[in-house]
């Protein structure tokens, strides 16, 4: 039995609240895909996902975390939940599209300050088996999984 202070073996849960758990979150992630067999290739892709993921919960959401955990069966996926405390994402079809926000096309001056290209909701679905959005009035959560 598995208690509320205690992960299933092969999960890990990284909170996220500053730039420094980002690394700590994607570190965590490759060393799972790593010990399900995922190779060289798929680790990285793992990597940049969840860089993604966590970067997202940094510069738009309150607070957050990372989950990674083996999928079903465990020896051929990776899971990996993307929880924030922040604001919803208004329209996904959009943010979805490359150089695009919730809001439509994203100002070349804001992406320059982000420090991004606008391309990180759909390179996720791009990289990933998976996709998927939940969004409440707490926050949201992205799940994303990776077939061996």
């Amino acid at each position: 039995m598995v208690t509320r202070n205690q992960a299933p073996p092969g999960e890990r849960t990284v909170p996220v609240a500053q730039r420094a758990d980002v690394a700590m979150a994607r570190q965590q992630a490759q060393k799972l895909a790593r010990a399900l067999g995922f190779g060289s290739r798929r680790v990285a892709e793992i990597a940049i996902v969840v860089s993604e993921l966590a970067s997202n919960i940094v510069k738009y959401g309150v607070r957050g975390e990372i989950t990674v955990r083996a999928g079903d069966p465990p020896e051929a996926e990776l899971v990996v939940v993307a929880r924030d405390v922040g604001p919803p994402i208004h329209d996904l079809d959009l943010a979805l599209q490359d150089g695009f926000d919730d809001h439509g096309p994203i100002d070349p001056a804001v992406l320059a300050r982000r420090g991004g290209l606008g391309t990180g909701l759909g390179a996720m679905v791009r990289l990933a088996s998976r996709f998927a959005v939940e969004q409440s009035a707490e926050g949201k959560a992205i799940t994303v999984s990776f077939v061996r």
